[in-house]
């Protein structure tokens, strides 16, 4: 949507867009084609209004006004002049506006929604929308409204995985709101755009890590090198065989030949303190793994890496029992490194970088849940400036790319975990009518990937959060999985 020439004036903000040129880093470029998804649903009626429709025409200008602070995102990703990368390109006589679009659906209401869990499967059609690198202009960023019978609305927010991350993401809606928020007072039944007479909220992008802080490579590097390259070492022998296995048995990547869907499975309080309370401590360890912990001198584990070795370990027994001749299993954490290398929290770019952690099958079926949330936690040690450039190298040519891509396969016994249930996402998108009763992620179609999300419930004690955890998963694998008794001692399946 490109606003017309009063819109445009009237949300201009006071520092025009500026020519500019935003090179794009391999890290950029590894997200490929892909958008970020975010839906969020808000009520429309209340007991005073039964029929309030939600002010739409606020949140479509206000989003104007927000991109105009954050120019990367009216840009347009081009070749650089030497053909081997990618950079984003702001010209403001040609600015890339926003997709905005707009539908009805009369039949359903956000309470029919909310009665069924929130399932996908329930959802009217049109809250899906066409990728963004598939539209005519290649919009870096797409808004899908949808209206409700009652009066509430879902936002469909679709960013290119281009130019932010998670984090990024969240920053942006944050000033979205908060825009939203303070640009309009109603006066007489009238919104009156108020100027907008201070800096910008969000600063253009930052160049990636090795613009922003030239010198990060060559920060702790002598200190760590050892460790990442051995580390390195491994993956690539890693790769090797999981792509030497690939080519005994299924030259082609082809998730269609496999029956899988996306399944969503809830993780309560009372489930985590239970769990904290019989594997949290270092002492419920085997003492064949006590060695390891002295070695690497692990003084704890985390939530999330006991959360992260029920799903990885339940995976692999899975698999195991599917196909005992495969001996690998492997798990990818999301990791932000902002903190590690030096970066800013308000940086908005692609700071998030895959760690890859693999085993055999005959360990962990060893180990006990103590056992494998340590060595998660050894393996998260290794994250480092070092560690940043040598896995860039490692996966800089396209056959390495393809070597990562194989891990994939729908095949192999993998799990890989995005954790975003620390966000203070409802805090953040309260666009002046209220909190969204519900965030969902619709994005995760390849088996094995996992999407961790903070949910919202009426008198739900902020001390007390859910988490609800959606995976896609092949239906043999989901079946062995919902009968292991170990699994099913903390987590419970909701659809």
């Amino acid at each position: 949507m490109q606003p017309n020439r009063k819109t445009s004036t009237r949300h201009t903000s006071s520092s025009p867009i500026q020519a500019q040129e935003f090179e794009l880093s391999s890290i950029d470029i590894a997200q490929g084609d892909a958008d970020l998804n975010f839906v969020l649903f808000y009520y429309g009626a209340s007991k005073r209004h039964k029929k309030r429709r939600l002010p739409v025409g606020r949140l479509k200008a206000s989003l104007i006004s927000a991109v105009q602070q954050f120019p990367i995102m009216l840009g347009r990703a081009v070749p650089t002049s030497d053909n081997c990368g990618l950079k984003v390109v702001v010209d403001p006589d040609n600015l890339n506006w926003p997709d905005i679009t707009e539908v009805s659906a009369s039949n359903m209401s956000i309470a029919s929604l909310q009665r069924n869990g929130f399932a996908w499967s329930h959802w009217p059609q049109a809250t899906y929308t066409m990728d963004l690198a598939q539209r005519p202009s290649q919009p870096m960023v797409g808004v899908h409204i949808v209206r409700y019978v009652c009066g509430g609305i879902s936002v469909h927010i679709k960013i290119r995985h281009l130019i932010v991350d998670g984090n990024g993401a969240w920053l942006f809606y944050s000033v979205w709101a908060q825009i939203c928020q303070d640009m309009c007072k109603k006066y007489g039944g009238r919104f009156l755009i108020r100027p907008q007479d201070k800096e910008p909220l969000l600063p253009s992008r930052s160049p990636m890590f090795d613009k922003l802080q030239p010198s990060v490579y060559s920060q702790g590097i002598e200190k760590t090198s050892d460790v990442a390259a051995e580390y390195i070492d491994k993956m690539s022998q890693f790769f090797d065989r999981v792509t030497e296995r690939r080519l005994h048995t299924s030259s082609v990547f082809s998730a269609d030949t496999y029956d899988y869907s996306v399944r969503k499975f809830t993780l309560t309080h009372k489930a985590v303190t239970r769990l904290k309370a019989v594997h949290g401590q270092l002492a419920n360890c085997s003492p064949e793994h006590m060695p390891f912990v002295r070695a690497h001198n692990i003084t704890y584990v985390s939530t999330n890496d006991l959360v992260c070795s029920v799903f990885w370990r339940a995976i692999t027994r899975a698999h195991y029992e599917l196909d005992p001749s495969d001996p690998n299993t492997c798990m990818m954490l999301a990791c932000d490194m902002r903190s590690r290398i030096g970066l800013p929290q308000t940086y908005t770019g692609n700071a998030s970088f895959p760690l890859i952690m693999h085993m055999d099958k005959s360990q962990m079926q060893r180990q006990t849940i103590t056992d494998t949330a340590t060595w998660i936690r050894q393996q998260l040690s290794i994250l480092s400036p070092a560690y940043v450039r040598n896995m860039s190298l490692l996966l800089s040519s396209p056959e390495d790319l393809q070597k990562l891509v194989s891990i994939f396969h729908p095949s192999n016994s993998f799990f890989s975990a995005s954790i975003v249930n620390g966000f203070p996402m409802f805090d953040m998108v309260d666009f002046g009518f209220g909190k969204p009763m519900h965030i969902d992620i619709p994005a995760y179609i390849t088996p094995g990937f996992s999407l961790w999300m903070p949910t919202r419930t009426t008198g739900q004690s902020a001390k007390a959060p859910t988490t609800n955890i959606d995976i896609a998963l092949r239906e043999d694998i989901y079946q062995l999985i919902i009968n292991d008794s170990e699994f099913n001692e903390y987590l419970e399946v909701l659809y």
